[in-house]
């Protein structure tokens, strides 16, 4: 196993800060096998899109980075997010704090390719706190 220098706990407290210091998160987030069963194999998303949804109520800005072009995919895309409540600031774009960047900018990245159990687990722990502050 390789071993990283940064563990769960301290990404976890770095979005506290980053949370802390801006106000609100930029959550970039996958469609296809992220929050769609692409491939009709029978995989529930409910999970992922429960904490994107979440994560729209708490106002992070919500940042679709997708492989799917054509304004008929898009519009499926927009009308599904939208069905199930997850707001989509961005597609496909850099967020205005970092305009011409070309590295897309986010604090957390949810996607089936990159990590998406440990990334929702710890976007799952700072929504939780956040929802819990406001009771």
């Amino acid at each position: 196993m390789i071993r990283v220098p940064i563990n769960m706990d301290m990404q976890v407290e770095r979005l506290r800060s980053e949370l802390a210091a801006h106000g609100s998160l930029f959550v970039a987030f996958d469609f296809d096998n992220t929050i769609f069963d692409y491939h009709n194999l029978g995989f529930d998303y409910s999970g992922v899109i429960s904490l994107l949804r979440r994560s729209s109520e708490q106002g992070h800005k919500m940042i679709l980075l997708t492989s799917n072009e054509g304004d008929e995919k898009l519009a499926f895309i927009r009308h599904y997010c939208q069905h199930f409540g997850i707001r989509i600031d961005y597609v496909n774009e850099n967020p205005i704090v970092c305009k011409g960047c070309r590295k897309p900018y986010y604090n957390i990245l949810i996607d089936d390719r990159a990590g998406l159990s440990e990334a929702c687990g710890i976007l799952d722990i700072i929504i939780t706190e956040q929802e819990e502050s406001k009771v």
